[in-house]
């Protein structure tokens, strides 16, 4: 066994039934002019990959009352077989509601907790002609980050197989008392570990305000102005996904100049979410902001699964044009990828290493059991925006070829519509989700991300 690290324990301790920490990615496959997969030679194709991946095979085993972090264990009992559910696919408003069921059904946690759910048949998906296969992957965010997510999915869905690496021996999962008696003996660790955070937060705090009054990066704003989309989360979802053309994108890049692509599809979202807030008289006090995580796997040593951080992005709704907007949020993402990368803040985020489960999980029972303080303003973000590249459009199910990637992202905190942007090969998409309690009217909001796409295409050609 190997103990789970806490950035990724920390999604098993925060999840709850409003708020589960469930990622879907779906991948829509064409066979173009052939007959597609059966279910027999799709379940051959998956099974075949799946149990040499070895993150795929390890379960999570919680200790009781989380009085230590879990552990990754080899499951004995592992079969891929187990893990793949096949759907009758109809059209694409058919697939919106079954991939919200996929999401709120829960994991098992006596299995490594993902599930590959293919639906058939699927009909109107992007400018596929005829029907796809859609190949769903679930997983729990304690497994995967979305760089490591679509490393996995690649090696699903590739026709190499992956290295085989299978220990030869499994030894069995440790009983509920033996585990109990581990968290036990590490609970005094745990609890000095803690204590020494105290000074250390002190440091970390006295460092923050050095680096802030030497001016070594600009503060974002700490707070915003709290909308219909930033109220408590309710148990549903809705979902949909709107499509966009990568190489037109980049052109769009190239026109305006010192901007991402990235950037253009912020500028796209903080429109719409304005826009709509406008539209059902929610007019916001001030300008809107975004969370969007940044990946540090490439350059920062860590064991965790989950590597990024989360910077806080001004959406500049408050400024007219779209060019401007798009340029003014390249330099927001700039000086806040300073920000969270500096001494101080590198140290802050470290902290939570030394927080027990227990103290994480009960401490967010107190606070979500305390009166709803209803505030004009939330802190520092209106909505989530992740962007996970995909790569070239080369992935392979038992001979077709992918086409279309889409997903959901959980929601979290005061977040009632969360938005993932997913490139693959020439295809981009904008995937939302939301409470619908909090966005009740998607299909305008979806109407709303390509009218906010068509106003930047028409104030970067004028």
């Amino acid at each position: 066994m190997r103990q789970v690290d806490p950035r990724d324990a920390v999604f098993a301790y925060v999840e709850t039934t409003s708020a589960s920490q469930t990622m879907l990615s779906a991948y829509a496959f064409d066979s173009g002019t052939d007959s597609p997969p059966d279910r027999a030679e799709i379940r051959r194709w998956v099974t075949e990959r799946a149990g040499r991946i070895d993150v795929l095979r390890q379960r999570m085993i919680r200790a009781p009352f989380d009085l230590d972090h879990p552990y990754w264990a080899e499951d004995p009992a592992f079969a891929a077989d187990d893990h793949v559910v096949f759907h009758d696919g109809q059209g694409w408003e058919e697939l919106r509601t079954l991939l919200v069921g996929i999401l709120r059904q829960p994991f098992d946690p006596s299995r490594p907790l993902w599930e590959l759910h293919i639906v058939t048949g699927v009909s109107g998906v992007n400018e596929i002609p005829g029907e796809a296969t859609v190949a769903v992957v679930k997983m729990h965010h304690s497994m995967a980050d979305g760089k490591l997510s679509v490393q996995i999915a690649r090696q699903l869905f590739s026709e190499d197989l992956p290295a085989d690496a299978r220990p030869a021996v499994v030894d069995p999962i440790p009983s509920r008392l033996t585990i109990a008696t581990r968290a036990l003996a590490a609970l005094p660790r745990n609890l000095y570990r803690l204590a020494g955070a105290v000074p250390e937060a002190r440091a970390v705090q006295r460092l923050i305000r050095a680096e802030r009054e030497q001016g070594m990066y600009e503060v974002p704003s700490a707070r915003r102005p709290r909308t219909v989309l930033n109220q408590q989360l309710g148990p549903d979802r809705v979902f949909d996904s709107v499509f966009f053309s990568l190489p037109e994108l980049r052109e769009m890049k190239i026109e305006i100049g010192g901007v991402t692509v990235n950037d253009l599809m912020i500028t796209i979202i903080g429109a719409a979410m304005h826009k709509y807030l406008c539209e059902i008289g929610d007019t916001p006090d001030g300008s809107l902001g975004a969370g969007i995580p940044v990946s540090i796997r490439d350059t920062v040593e860590a064991t965790s699964r989950n590597r990024f951080v989360i910077t806080a992005v001004d959406l500049h709704t408050d400024l007219s044009g779209p060019v401007e907007r798009a340029r003014a949020i390249h330099q927001s993402v700039l000086a806040d990828k300073i920000r969270k990368t500096s001494p101080g803040e590198t140290r802050s985020d470290a902290l939570a290493n030394s927080i027990p489960g227990f103290v994480v999980r009960y401490g967010l029972r107190i606070i979500s059991a305390l009166p709803a303080r209803q505030s004009p303003t939330i802190g520092l973000a209106n909505t989530l925006i992740t962007n996970i590249p995909k790569g070239p459009a080369d992935m392979k199910l038992c001979g077709s070829t992918v086409a279309a990637n889409f997903g959901l992202a959980p929601l979290v905190g005061l977040g009632g519509v969360a938005h993932s942007i997913g490139s693959l090969g020439d295809s981009l998409a904008v995937n939302f989700t939301a409470d619908p309690t909090q966005l009740r009217d998607d299909r305008r909001y979806a109407e709303l991300l390509r009218e906010s796409f068509d106003d930047l295409k028409a104030a970067v050609y004028s």
